[in-house]
C-alpha cells in the first residue's frame, strides 16, 4: 500500500470518498449535494476549523476535524478540539487515523493551542493513549434532538 497524503479538505473531496469515510462514524454519504456544499463553504470560511483528510491513490480514505477555540483564560490562549476521527472501514489497520491525528496535533501546536482535547468511547481509548492523550475528566452530554 502507498503512503497516504495528509492534507486539508477540498470541495471536490466531498464526493471522492470523504463522506464514505465519515460513514464509519454515522451515515453521512446521504447528505444532499447542495447542503454539503453549503456546509463546506461555512466551515471553509472559518480559519479556526481544519478538516484534514488522508488521500490514497487519488481517493479520500479518512478524515479528522480540529476546531480551535479562543479563550479568555490562559491569557487569551487557544484550545484544540478534535472531532470526527474516521477512516473508511476498508482501510482500518493501516495507521491512517494515526497519521491524520499526528498532522492535526502538529497544526494545533503551530497554532498555539495550550492543549488539545477530544472525547472518545472506551473501545478506542487505547488508540488515543498511544498518541499521548490521557484521561483527565468525564464527558457529560445532553442530546438536543
Amino acid at each position: 500500500m502507498n503512503e497516504p497524503i495528509i492534507r486539508e479538505l477540498k470541495i471536490d473531496d466531498i464526493w471522492n470518498g470523504f463522506l464514505k469515510s465519515l460513514d464509519s462514524l454515522t451515515i453521512a454519504s446521504n447528505i444532499d449535494k447542495d447542503k454539503a456544499k453549503e456546509v463546506f463553504k461555512k466551515i471553509n470560511s472559518n480559519p479556526d476549523y481544519v478538516i484534514a483528510v488522508a488521500e490514497l491513490d487519488g481517493k479520500i480514505v479518512g478524515t479528522t476535524t480540529l476546531f480551535i477555540e479562543s479563550k479568555f483564560i490562559h491569557e487569551g490562549g487557544f484550545v484544540g478540539h478534535i472531532e470526527d476521527v474516521s477512516v473508511d472501514k476498508d482501510f482500518h489497520g493501516h495507521k491512517i487515523g494515526q497519521k491524520i491525528m499526528e498532522y492535526l496535533l502538529e497544526v494545533s501546536k503551530k497554532r498555539g493551542c495550550y492543549k488539545t482535547i477530544l472525547n472518545c468511547t472506551e473501545d478506542v481509548k487505547p488508540f488515543y493513549e498511544k498518541l499521548g492523550f490521557r484521561q483527565v475528566a468525564n464527558e457529560l452530554r445532553i442530546d438536543n434532538v
